[in-house]
């Protein structure tokens, strides 16, 4: 079934409203949505404008899918009947009906896009009612009913606030829905039922989760067509290789040795597989012994060996062009032992060795697979690996300054006013990593590590000379 999801994630509010987890579960919601091959609209810190260009897009491009899905993360209440979801301009301490109408979505407004659309199946998410203050208006939801196919979920009953944290840097609702949604062959209105009856545990029964219903077919997140399904060529038990289980067959002792977080098992592991002919090793086993390699060349010797003549080393695993390997350390590089996306925290080790990769031939699968792969999370990216470079400009605008140094002497420096990559903002990030004093070339290296791109593609526009440079 054709899909689309427009999900929504709102943590800057003003004041004692900011919220520290909406961001985080809109983007790991939006990360599988598009796993699972959905078309998604993502908009994070909506202001009310945001709101008036998103669900334009919404209800234009509903013409062409089969089901939609609204998920919105943030604070939301119901004010004199009526059901609204603040964008970040909304004064959420003391609301009226005034300003709700032009800083909020009306539920009703999502349910009219809906009924007037030829959609089976609709989905509304809403993670809202999140309390962290007092205020004068009710946290709950006023009863809404469901147009014909579609479900309403919200994270709370009646009466209840949601809680913004709880689960893993999510709030407690979209923490259990990111452990269910991916369940293969599990229907939307069980699934609605797991994660009600989890909630309940796990919030010691003080939430309790609530949909409103008006399905007439069924409708499964995951029938099977997940990344690790049909765009990875790899067995589900080594995308997620937390679950691997060993069999006792060739090999398997190796990836037991890898998988420790002890180099005494991991050095004699990379010794073993050297005198194991590639054979005799499938393409899973040479794919979850690549991801081990990686992550093993932290602290086992052998294995930063195996990656620093990783060419030399990866020849006798070529597999009619494919190389099962090095596929499984790319992907290492990006993805977790669950099968998630790294996001901000990628495996940076040996990038250099690794990336230099691309441009030999013998490994171009390798970077065409993990290009792929990543498609999904390009806007979530610096840089994906592949033969085809592109430079990658950062501009570093900046302003003559004066510091005084330890001995109280007057020195001249550059004081750093943006740092900015693909449109993004990256100078509190870059505050953080580098120090005072650092030149343009140290700068350079900076960027390349936070990137995680290889330096020579690195082009850095500077207005003045960064010589001494300080935030």
């Amino acid at each position: 079934m054709k899909t689309l999801a427009l999900v929504i994630g709102n943590n800057n509010y003003n004041g004692a409203s900011k919220l520290n987890n909406a961001v985080n579960d809109a983007k790991a919601v939006s990360d599988i949505f598009k796993k699972l091959g959905y078309a998604v609209i993502y908009k994070q810190d909506c202001n009310s404008s945001d709101y008036g260009d998103l669900l334009s897009e919404f209800d234009e491009r509903l013409k062409e899918y089969d089901a939609s899905i609204f998920y919105f993360a943030g604070h939301g209440f119901q004010f004199d009947g009526e059901n609204y979801l603040a964008s970040i301009e909304c004064p959420i301490e003391n609301p009226n009906k005034h300003i709700c109408e032009r800083t909020c979505i009306r539920l009703t407004e999502i349910t009219d896009i809906l009924k007037k659309s030829s959609t089976i199946v609709n989905i509304i998410i809403i993670d809202a009612c999140r309390q962290s203050f007092g205020r004068g208006v009710s946290t709950s939801f006023t009863q809404v009913n469901a147009p014909e196919g579609t479900i309403i979920a919200f994270s709370t009953s009646p009466g209840e606030s949601a809680k913004d944290a709880g689960m893993d840097g999510h709030s407690m609702y979209t923490g259990v829905l990111l452990k269910y949604i991916g369940r293969e062959l599990l229907s939307v209105e069980e699934l609605f039922k797991k994660v009600r009856k989890t909630l309940y545990n796990l919030s010691s029964g003080t939430q309790t989760s609530w949909e409103h219903t008006s399905l007439v077919g069924d409708f499964y997140f995951n029938t099977g067509q997940m990344v690790y399904s049909i765009s990875i060529p790899y067995d589900e038990s080594v995308i997620k290789d937390r679950t691997y289980v060993s069999k006792g067959g060739i090999g398997d002792d190796v990836i037991t040795n890898l998988k420790t977080c002890n180099w005494d098992k991991q050095n004699p592991a990379i010794t073993a597989l050297n005198s194991i002919s590639a054979s005799d090793l499938d393409k899973n086993k040479q794919f979850i012994i690549g991801r081990n390699i990686l992550q093993s060349s932290r602290d086992a010797f052998n294995a930063t060996n195996f990656i620093q003549d990783l060419s030399s080393k990866l020849k006798k695993y070529d597999d009619d062009g494919e190389n099962h390997i090095l596929n499984g350390i790319l992907y290492e590089i990006f993805f977790d032992n669950n099968g998630d996306f790294r996001r901000d925290n990628l495996k940076k080790y040996h990038l250099d060795e690794i990336f230099k990769l691309r441009h030999v031939p013998e490994y171009e699968e390798s970077f065409e697979f993990i290009k792929k792969v990543l498609a999904p999370f390009k806007d979530d990216l610096y840089y994906i690996p592949s033969k085809d470079d592109e430079i990658i400009d950062i501009d570093v605008r900046a302003e003559q300054s004066e510091i005084t140094s330890f001995g109280g002497t007057k020195e001249e420096a550059q004081l750093i006013k943006s740092i900015t990559v693909l449109g993004k903002d990256i100078t509190q990030s870059m505050n953080m990593l580098c120090q005072t004093g650092t030149n343009s070339l140290n700068l350079k290296k900076q960027l390349k590590e936070f990137l995680g791109a290889p330096e020579e593609l690195i082009n850095v526009n500077e207005n003045i000379e960064i010589k001494k440079m300080v935030f």
